[in-house]
């Protein structure tokens, strides 16, 4: 099965490099850079699951629909999607808050690669 990872930030160079590392690591990669992008997209809307994205990788604090608020509009429509979040904020409130909504985890910026490469691994194989 295509295993193809969704990457939503609003800061492009984030964005381009997080793309690459998870196509180097043998995953399709789609980039975002909207929450409202994403949600548009064939990755997130076609009727075919082989054209679907298999897993959200998405910011959370970001202009205009934040990551908090993607999860839930993703949750409505595709509810078992795997959803990882990440962020550069130190807020045990956004984290329980993340998790409770059903993410499966929420990574630290900058990412470690480590622990990407571990979360992507257990969330949809490697």
């Amino acid at each position: 099965m295509k295993r193809t990872v969704a990457v939503v930030d609003d800061d492009e160079a984030v964005l381009d490099a997080t793309s690459g590392f998870i196509e180097s690591l043998g995953y399709d990669a789609v980039a975002f850079s909207s929450g409202a992008a994403f949600l548009a997209s064939e990755a997130f809307l076609a009727h075919e699951p082989m054209d679907r994205a298999t897993c959200l990788l998405t910011d959370v604090d970001m202009p205009g629909l934040n990551g908090l608020e993607l999860q839930e509009r993703v949750r409505q429509v595709r509810p078992t999607l795997p959803i990882i979040m990440m962020t550069a904020l130190s807020d045990d409130a956004i984290r329980r808050r993340a998790l409770a909504g059903g993410a499966r985890e929420l990574l630290r910026k900058p990412l470690a690669a480590d622990a990407l490469i571990s979360c992507l691994e257990d969330t949809i194989g490697s």
